[in-house]
């Protein structure tokens, strides 16, 4: 059994991960600013804790970690476009996460992020192909406040070297149900809510994918087959 704290635990993904984990015979402790999704959490199996990411701060996160003493924490919050904000939430909060893991000595972070999040001056990734480059222009002058936010907290998480951290980065997300999926060093296309999910059920549960930051999106390999090619291949993740 693993124990899960996931922080953002209210969101679509982080509802479907509670569901398969549960179902798989693991705890998780689902952090909601509110008591909004509470009921349909508690009905998944989860353990409530309620707490805003916006208006805690790094000792009340570090009295948490304590209390529940998790496996691994999942960092699924975002501001999905609504007040506070991605700078606030994705930036901010992820921060605040990072500090509180170190300071509790909770080592293990899964953080949910975006295809496409880098730094652009670098240039293009060498495999993307003119539909991309197309896809990636459109989504940055769509939404650069938020792919920012995730961006810096990237390159933060990366300068926390006591965090044995991995990124998911999914594409643009659906509500269809999970099915195959396509890992690594991906196009830009979109990713089942429910797929990402369990993507990091099945990451979560297996030793080797510390430090890789992975993109996710709707495929044609199974689940345990791309997580394998993933780890035995780190040339297939990349950091952005």
């Amino acid at each position: 059994m693993v124990k899960f704290l996931v922080i953002g635990g209210g969101g679509k993904v982080a509802q479907y991960f509670t569901k398969h984990a549960v179902e798989a015979g693991h705890q998780v402790h689902s952090v909601i600013r509110n008591d909004g999704h509470s009921d349909e959490l508690t009905k998944l199996g989860a353990k409530i804790h309620i707490l805003s990411l916006e208006d805690a701060n790094v000792p009340d996160l570090v009295s948490l970690f304590t209390e529940v003493k998790p496996d691994i924490v999942i960092f699924a919050a975002g501001s999905g476009g609504n007040p506070p904000g991605p700078e606030v939430i994705d930036y901010q909060g992820a921060v605040k996460v990072f500090d509180a893991l170190e300071s509790s000595n909770t080592k293990r972070l899964i953080l949910i992020g975006a295809v496409d999040v880098r730094t652009r001056d670098k240039g293009w990734p060498d495999w993307y192909n003119d539909e991309d480059k197309e896809t990636s222009n459109k989504v940055w002058k769509a939404i650069p406040t938020y792919l920012d936010a995730k961006l810096k907290a990237e390159i933060e998480l990366h300068k926390r070297k006591q965090i044995q951290f991995t990124v998911i980065r999914p594409g643009g997300l659906t509500l269809e149900p999970a099915g195959k999926v396509e890992l690594g060093k991906t196009h830009l296309k979109q990713t089942s809510r429910e797929l990402v999910a369990k993507v990091i059920l099945a990451i979560s549960t297996k030793k080797g994918a510390e430090g890789l930051t992975i993109d996710v999106i709707d495929g044609e390999g199974s689940i345990d087959d791309e997580v394998i090619k993933v780890i035995d291949n780190e040339t297939d993740a990349w950091t952005g």
